[in-house]
């Protein structure tokens, strides 16, 4: 029965410290904004000042706090390519909320645990988290373009996500090699959260209070 609760609570553990990551990840704009000259060099036409604005206005949409429609600064948008980002809106809205759930009961857990002078579960949990990286990496550094390929197949059920530049020119400043930039920095998160973890719950566990049992 320890054994069962222990996996567990590293599988809600785990899934806090994923869907955090991801929300963290997407929220870091300064990968963005260092890539902004890059960008621009890509696309002349188009100011760094527009970039970064229209960077700003879908980050600030898929916020899951934002409520309203997508309006873009100076580019245009075909019906199409307003609905993939609302199912991207929705994907991120689903994230937050498994990341409070998983947050809150994580919280009642650590306490619990915590008192118990028992954190050996979080060695469980990084192991979990670690091996997301390491098993999302690997297809990531061998061929990227794929992998956002059946990502995408996958996460939608149709193909608005596949941008026509001449009616969706937003996509002109999404480059795919961004996305991969963004993916590492997501899983890199995860890899040292998963690090604080182990270290947790090598060192956060000792002889039980008051008799109490793991």
């Amino acid at each position: 029965m320890h054994k069962v609760k222990e996996t567990a609570y590293a599988i809600i553990n785990a899934l806090m410290i994923i869907s955090g990551s991801v929300l963290l990840g997407l929220n870091l704009r300064f990968l963005y904004y260092y890539n902004i000259p890059r960008i621009q060099a890509m696309n002349p036409e188009y100011a760094g000042r527009l970039i970064k604005s229209n960077y700003d206005i879908l980050i600030d949409y898929l916020n899951p706090f934002y409520r309203g429609d997508l309006a873009l600064d100076g580019l245009a948008m075909s019906p199409q390519g307003e609905f993939h980002f609302y199912e991207v809106k929705v994907i991120f809205d689903l994230v937050f909320i498994l990341f409070l759930i998983t947050l809150l009961l994580s919280l009642f857990i650590f306490i619990r645990k915590r008192k118990e002078k028992d954190l050996r579960y979080m060695k469980c949990t990084a192991l979990l988290t670690f091996l997301i990286p390491v098993i999302l990496g690997i297809p990531f550094v061998l061929d990227f373009s794929k992998s956002f390929v059946v990502f995408h197949e996958i996460a939608f059920s149709n193909d608005y996500w596949i941008f026509d530049p001449r009616i969706d020119p937003v996509i002109k400043i999404l480059p795919e090699w961004f996305f991969m930039y963004a993916a590492f920095l997501i899983l890199g998160i995860m890899a040292l959260v998963a690090f604080l973890f182990f270290l947790a719950g090598k060192y956060g566990t000792g002889k039980p209070e008051n008799g109490a049992k793991a």
